[in-house]
């Protein structure tokens, strides 16, 4: 009984050291895998019109000119 609480004991151990060694590459392989998808321009949107850019600066109209008069 003895020597299976010495083999999960150096299992765990083993193991954390491998992930902490390993941690930068294991959190970009993870970020890859689960995180947030892009978004996809519309496929059903007009083809003559290129697909509008996902920034909110681009999507707000622009500032009407200001007047030089003085």
């Amino acid at each position: 009984m003895l020597n299976l609480v010495i083999a999960i004991l150096a299992f765990i151990i083993w193991s954390s050291v491998v992930i902490y060694y390993f941690r930068t590459p294991l959190m970009h392989w993870f970020d890859n895998r689960f995180g947030k998808d892009p978004v996809l321009p519309d496929l059903d949107g007009d083809p003559e019109q290129p697909p509008a850019e996902n920034h909110p600066a681009s999507s707000a109209s622009p500032a009407p000119p200001a007047d030089k008069a003085s």
